[in-house]
């Protein structure tokens, strides 16, 4: 079959969405009724003026081009709108979860919903560059360690709670997560990922099959403190805060 030109707005939010296809995105953030994202766990965050303990934004739409590549100093906690996406497209897409200057040093989950129906529907989800790259696979930053599944469907093997670690850091046989506070400067983690393509191979029956129902991509995160806490602890208590 000859492939056409697909053509779609992708709607995202770190806030709430990491990306959502097609129809209407409903924030569940606004000036009237405010939806938090991200938690804490403990005592020790302190407020910044501008945020307390943990928070998440990503690369800012600076200009009416869709951003391509990772940009660390225009960022946005409101989120963006993808337009006109066609097979082969890549935008950047980096959720990125920080933590207030001289807070505690803390674990750091981060549940994601909704990649795997993602990839399904013929997205390609990377930590790395997806520019020039004919098919890649699907893949998230090796400083997040998959602690836990969400749903009955677990094909793509991408939604679940992660926890926050150096790669080095991860023991055989176990976990040692990384636990920075806040330091004099405030602590940036790597982002969960970075690029998200939609894929040149999606015919079109294929496109609209998988589309029809897709489900919002959710980013949450949780900052448990670590004093006193074991991970396996510091999870249960996040796991409680996420519902």
């Amino acid at each position: 079959m000859k492939k056409k030109k697909l053509m779609m707005a992708v709607v995202s939010a770190s806030l709430v969405g990491v990306v959502a296809i097609g129809g209407t995105l409903a924030y569940l953030s606004d000036k009237s009724n405010t939806v938090t994202n991200t938690f804490n766990v403990g005592k020790g965050y302190v407020d910044d003026n501008k945020h307390v303990g943990l928070w998440l934004d990503e690369t800012a739409k600076t200009g009416t081009e869709n951003p391509t590549a990772v940009d660390k100093e225009h960022r946005t906690e409101e989120g963006v709108q993808y337009d006109e996406m066609l097979p082969g497209s890549v935008v950047a897409k980096d959720p990125t979860f920080h933590l207030t200057k001289e807070s505690t040093d803390s674990y750091v989950f981060a549940e994601v919903k909704g990649l795997d129906a993602l990839v399904k529907a013929g997205f390609v989800v990377s930590d790395t560059d997806l520019n020039g790259v004919p098919e890649p696979e699907s893949n998230l930053s090796d400083s997040w360690q998959k602690v836990a599944d969400f749903g009955d469907d677990q094909d793509a093997g991408l939604d679940g709670l992660y926890i926050y670690g150096i790669k080095d850091s991860w023991a055989e046989g176990g976990i040692q997560p990384m636990t920075p506070g806040g330091g004099e400067e405030g602590y940036t983690y790597d982002a969960m990922f970075n690029y998200v393509k939609y894929s040149s191979t999606v015919e079109n029956d294929q496109h609209n099959q998988n589309l029809n129902g897709l489900e919002e991509v959710t980013v949450r995160g949780v900052a448990v403190q670590e004093a006193n806490l074991t991970w396996q602890q510091a999870q249960a208590e996040a796991l409680k805060v996420l519902g």
